[in-house]
């Protein structure tokens, strides 16, 4: 029996047998109540859309690119279906916190729930994939894209042109409501290759693989990297830290699971400012440098803990091709070449990112006299 998920992005959705039993499960269901964006939704009311959502249109990638390459194999659907279902409470807003007190980043995680391991001991997605007859080991592999065993489809997951960021960046886009995202993806999907292991474009890709660089770029400094979406996650990250009853199993909560923890807890202030969009404000922006973050830091020691974010956007952690993912391969002229050496364009925007801010903002209490000090400098 087949059920229909309607999708704003792409449509009507089937999905049947291994996949509707995937969606039905506990793990699967929590994705909904996994917000996409994080705390975005405090600059753009729109973004309150789900992982539930965007990995159900990954999936329905998959299947279009896969139909576009021939590929009868199922698993890279498999795959793209579960790719985030690992991803902590608010996304990547704390997936940094949660790397610093547990190790983990959320392609952990997503291991674990496929291969039942860890915290996910009862996740009944070993038992799904079994059944069908696949792997729960090799899903996991091409689900982060490691898979020595299926390169290509791990390429079609998680590479320079892949189904998971043709779905984010359309959908992202449509629900924070600003005018990017549009990826012609069937133009795509159809002029693409298979060589090797590599996904390859031929001459007449290059305007859509330029368009993808171009909404990747916009999306990071539009949205992604939107200093007050910066802003509340670092509270947000305060708020955890401040948390005296940290355990691993916060990674398995949903986001209100999540809140309500810490709305209980030592950071609830912290926490209702933020849900109240009592929100730190910028008092100093600048060029970033090593020297200036130095000087910084120094001047506003004297202040507490927590009165304060100093922040870098983008971070130091984003940058070069692998970010900005500038790298796919196209055939061009007979000769097989990277998109920067054949165009103009994709070449002015690789450094695009690489031009950094350095933001300091802070909270009421704080804020007249660091906004004093700082404007001094």
């Amino acid at each position: 029996m087949y059920k229909i998920i309607q999708d704003p992005v792409n449509g009507p959705v089937k999905i049947e047998g291994l996949f509707s039993e995937i969606v039905d499960s506990r793990y699967f269901q929590r994705l909904r109540y996994i917000k996409q964006l994080g705390l975005c939704n405090l600059v753009f009311p729109g973004a309150n859309h789900t992982r539930f959502e965007h990995s159900v249109g990954a999936m329905f990638m998959a299947h279009e690119l896969s139909e576009s390459l021939g590929v009868k194999d199922e698993i890279p659907a498999i795959a793209a279906l579960l790719h985030d279902i690992g991803h902590m409470p608010f996304s990547h807003g704390l997936e940094n916190e949660f790397y610093g007190l547990y190790g983990k980043v959320h392609e952990d995680m997503t291991k674990d729930v496929i291969l039942g391991k860890g915290p996910y001991g009862d996740s009944t997605i070993p038992d799904i994939l079994e059944k069908y007859g696949y792997n729960p080991g090799e899903i996991a592999e091409v689900a982060t894209g490691s898979s020595k065993k299926y390169p290509l489809y791990s390429t079609m997951v998680s590479g320079p042109i892949d189904v998971d960021e043709i779905d984010y960046l359309r959908r992202d886009a449509l629900f924070c409501g600003v005018t990017m995202g549009q990826i012609d993806y069937k133009r795509l999907f159809n002029t693409l290759i298979v060589e090797g292991t590599d996904l390859v474009g031929v001459e007449k890709s290059i305007p859509t693989i330029e368009s993808i660089i171009i909404t990747r770029i916009l999306m990071f400094n539009t949205v992604y990297f939107h200093k007050t979406c910066r802003i509340a996650q670092k509270m947000l990250g305060y708020a955890y830290l401040e948390n005296n009853e940290k355990n691993s199993d916060d990674m398995k909560m949903t986001d209100y699971q999540f809140i309500n923890k810490l709305e209980h807890g030592n950071s609830s202030e912290l926490v209702r400012s933020i849900m109240n969009r009592n929100l730190f404000k910028v008092a100093y922006r600048g060029a970033y440098t090593e020297e200036s973050t130095s000087n910084i830091n120094s001047l506003l020691q004297d202040f507490q803990e927590h009165e304060y974010i100093v922040d870098i956007i983008p971070p130091l952690y984003f940058a070069g091709s692998s970010r900005i993912k500038n790298y796919a391969k196209v055939h061009y002229r007979g000769k097989m070449e990277n998109i920067n050496n054949v165009s103009s364009m994709a070449m002015a925007l690789s450094g695009e990112m690489e031009n950094k801010q350095l933001i300091v903002s802070a909270s009421e209490k704080s804020y007249d006299k660091i906004r004093k000090l700082l404007n001094g400098i």
